[in-house]
C-alpha cells in the first residue's frame, strides 16, 4: 500500500484518475442529457393555483429573448375551446330563456366549473383526453415543421379553436409555417398530475419510431405550494383573471376552485423517478430540487427559475451622463478611441447625475411607503419583498449616512457611468460589471458610422441588412451582446428591492427589448435619449409595464423624441457619446427641487 499523501487535504490524490465501470455507468445519464438538443420540451407539473401559467410566460419570455424560438401549449385554452364548443352545440338545441342566460355566456366561454374534473365525471375525463392530445399534436408539429417564415406572424402558435375543428375533420394538413432558426423550445402547460399522463407525454414526444430522427429533449418541471397564505393569494389572482371563472362571484369563484383543487389532490402524483430530468420549485422559487439537468439548461433555465419572483420592486435604467467633450473640438479616431473609456462627465453629466440621485430617492421612498401600507412579512424572501431593519424611520429628517432604502446599483466599468451611479447623499455601494460595457466594435472602435462606411463600404452594407447579427470585425454584435446580458437579466429578476442600472445605449436596447417583451432582432431601432430614465414596473402576471422618465429636456428640434413602436433608421446607435444642444431643467425636476425634495411629489409615471 502506498503512502498516503500528507498534502491530501489541500490538493487530494496526485494520481490520474482512472476509468471504471462504475464511474461509466454512473455517468451514462448525464451523457445522455449533455448534449443539446435542437428541440426541447418543457412539460408542466401541478395543481391549479400553484403559479404553472406564471412559470410558463416567464420562461417564454426570457428564452424567446435570448434568441430561441419558444411557445407556450396551454391545454386549459384547448380544453375552453373544445367545451364551448360542444356547450354551445348542446345549447342550440335548448329553448332560449332569460333563465340560461347567463349559463349561454359562460358556455360561449367554454367555461367549466368543478365538475368538469371529477375523475369519476367520465364524459369530461374524455374531452380532457382529447384537448390534452390536440395540444400535444400542434406542439410537435410546430417543434418539427420547416417551412415558410413569413406564416410565423400569421399564427400565434398556441391556436386550440383551430386545432380543434381540423382534429375533428381528420385533417391531416400543417399550418406551422415556421422556418427553424434556432433551438426550438416548446413548453407543455397543464396540471399533468399522475405517473401515467407524464409516461404518456414521454412517450410520445422521445418514442424512436413516432420520432425517429427528431431528438427532442424532456425536461419537468413541478411547481409545489405548502404555504396557505400564498395559496390564497395566487387563489385570488386567479379567479380575477381566468375565464373559467366569469359569471360567479367572488366566494362561488373561491369555492369552486378550492373543489376543483381537491378533486386533483385525490389523484396527484409528484415525481419520484429520479431517471428523469425534473426540477421542483417550492413556494415560488423559495427552494428548488433540480435532477438530471445538465449541458445548457444547468446554466439557463435553472438559474432564471430561483431568481424570479413575485416581488414589486421597480427597475430604473439609464445611459451614462455626458461627457467633458463639448463637441466642438476636432478629434480624430485615434484620439477617441484612446480616451473612450476614460471619459468623466461634464457639467451637464454631473447635472444628469443630481437629477438621478432626487429621482431615485423620490421613487425609494415611495416604494418603501408602499411596503409600509401593506402587512410586513419580515422573512427577507421573494414572497415578502425585502427585509428592512429600519422600516419605520421618519424619511423626512433622514440623516445622511442612514439610508432610507435598500437599492441594488449596477453599471458598466466606463468612469462615466460608474460617476453617474456615484452619490453623495446615497452612498450605495455601485457594483461595477463588465458584461454592461458598450458593444464591442472591434477594429471599428472610436469611429463613427459615417468613418466605418467609408474604411468599408461591403461590411458596412451587410451591417445596414442585419444590423442584429452582423459583427463587428474584432468584436461583437447584437446577439452576442444578449448573451453576455443574461446574467445581468438573472441579477435583476433576483432583486427584492429597487434596481438601477447605468449603462450605453447598445446594452440599454437589448435591455428594454426583455423588458418590454418585445422582438429582440427589432432592438437596434429603439431610442435611447439622454437623460432620460426607463422605469421598468412588474405585472402580477409576469410581464413588466415600461414607461419613459425624462430628468433633463432637451429643448433642440433634432432631440425631440418619436415613438419607439415606429422603426427607427436600421442603422444601431453604438455609442453613448452623441452631443447635443444646451439642455434645461425638464419641469418635473425643477418642480422637485422647488418643492425642497419633498416625498409628496408626483413625478411622472
Amino acid at each position: 500500500m502506498a503512502e498516503p499523501n500528507t498534502n491530501y487535504y489541500d490538493k487530494g490524490s496526485s494520481e490520474a484518475a482512472q476509468l471504471t465501470a462504475l464511474t461509466l455507468k454512473k455517468l451514462e445519464q448525464r451523457r445522455k442529457l449533455t448534449g443539446d438538443s435542437e428541440r426541447l420540451v418543457i412539460v408542466l407539473v401541478g395543481l391549479p393555483g400553484r403559479g404553472k401559467s406564471f412559470i410558463a410566460r416567464k420562461l417564454q419570455h426570457f428564452l424567446t429573448w435570448r434568441g430561441s424560438s419558444c411557445r407556450v401549449f396551454n391545454v386549459g385554452k384547448y380544453r375552453r375551446h373544445a367545451n364551448a364548443e360542444m356547450s354551445r352545440e348542446r345549447h342550440e338545441a335548448q329553448v332560449e330563456d332569460t333563465s340560461t342566460s347567463e349559463k349561454v355566456e359562460r358556455a360561449d366561454l367554454g367555461s367549466c366549473d368543478a365538475k368538469f374534473f371529477d375523475p369519476n365525471n367520465a364524459e369530461a375525463a374524455a374531452l380532457r383526453e382529447k384537448v390534452a392530445a390536440m395540444a400535444m399534436e400542434d406542439m410537435l408539429k410546430w417543434l418539427d415543421y420547416e417551412g415558410p417564415e413569413e406564416q410565423e406572424n400569421n399564427n400565434n402558435g398556441n391556436s386550440p379553436k383551430a386545432s380543434f375543428r381540423r382534429l375533428s375533420s381528420s385533417n391531416s394538413g400543417s399550418d406551422w409555417g415556421v422556418c427553424r432558426k434556432y433551438s426550438r423550445v416548446a413548453i407543455y402547460d397543464a396540471t399533468n398530475s399522475t405517473k401515467a399522463r407524464r409516461d404518456w407525454v414521454l412517450e410520445e414526444c422521445t418514442c424512436p419510431v413516432k420520432r425517429a430522427g427528431k431528438r427532442t429533449g424532456v425536461i419537468f418541471v413541478e411547481s409545489l405550494c405548502d404555504d396557505q397564505e400564498l395559496l390564497d393569494q395566487n387563489f385570488q389572482f386567479k379567479i380575477q383573471n381566468s375565464p373559467d371563472f366569469k359569471g360567479m362571484s367572488k366566494e362561488e369563484a373561491i369555492a369552486d376552485l378550492r373543489s376543483r383543487v381537491e378533486k386533483y389532490e385525490s389523484q396527484y402524483e409528484t415525481i419520484s423517478d429520479d431517471s428523469r430530468s425534473y426540477i421542483k420549485i417550492y413556494n415560488l422559487s423559495s427552494k428548488l430540487m433540480v435532477n438530471h439537468i445538465y449541458g445548457r439548461m444547468a446554466k439557463v433555465i435553472v438559474p432564471a427559475l430561483m431568481a424570479w419572483n413575485i416581488g414589486t420592486r421597480p427597475v430604473f435604467i439609464c445611459r451614462a451622463g455626458q461627457t467633458t467633450d463639448d463637441g466642438n473640438t476636432v478629434v480624430n479616431a485615434n484620439h477617441r478611441k484612446a480616451s473612450l473609456r476614460g471619459d468623466v462627465l461634464g457639467h451637464t453629466g454631473r447635472r444628469f447625475t443630481d437629477a438621478l440621485a432626487e429621482y431615485i430617492l423620490s421613487e425609494g421612498i415611495k416604494f418603501m411607503e408602499n411596503r409600509e401600507n401593506v402587512v410586513s412579512l419580515d422573512t427577507g424572501t421573494s414572497v415578502s419583498g425585502l427585509r428592512h431593519s429600519n422600516s419605520s424611520c421618519d424619511f423626512t429628517d433622514m440623516p445622511s449616512l442612514e439610508m432610507p432604502f435598500s437599492a441594488h446599483i449596477m453599471t458598466s466599468t466606463m468612469p462615466r457611468a460608474i460617476e453617474t451611479a456615484t452619490w453623495e447623499r446615497l452612498p450605495f455601494p455601485v457594483h461595477q460589471i463588465s458584461n454592461l460595457n458598450p458593444l464591442d466594435k472591434g477594429d471599428f472602435t472610436g469611429m463613427e458610422l459615417e468613418e466605418i462606411k467609408e474604411a468599408d463600404p461591403d461590411w458596412y452594407g451587410k451591417l445596414e441588412q442585419d444590423p442584429f447579427r452582423t459583427r463587428f470585425h474584432g468584436g461583437e454584435c447584437y446577439e452576442d451582446l444578449i448573451h453576455r446580458l443574461e446574467s445581468c437579466i438573472i441579477d435583476i429578476e433576483q432583486q427584492v428591492a429597487p434596481v438601477v442600472v447605468v449603462s450605453h445605449v447598445s446594452v440599454i436596447q437589448a435591455l428594454i427589448a426583455y423588458f418590454r417583451n418585445s422582438p429582440v432582432e427589432n432592438c437596434t431601432s429603439i431610442e435611447v435619449p439622454m437623460h432620460t430614465v426607463f422605469k421598468c414596473t412588474p405585472t402580477s402576471g409576469g410581464a413588466w409595464n415600461v414607461q419613459k422618465v425624462v430628468l433633463i429636456e432637451d429643448t433642440s428640434d433634432s432631440a425631440s423624441e418619436s415613438s419607439d413602436d415606429v422603426p427607427q433608421s436600421p442603422t444601431p446607435i453604438w455609442g453613448d457619446k452623441k452631443m447635443v444642444s444646451p439642455l434645461v431643467e425638464s419641469k418635473t425636476l425643477k418642480k422637485f427641487n422647488e418643492s425642497g425634495g419633498s416625498t409628496s411629489l408626483n413625478l411622472p409615471k
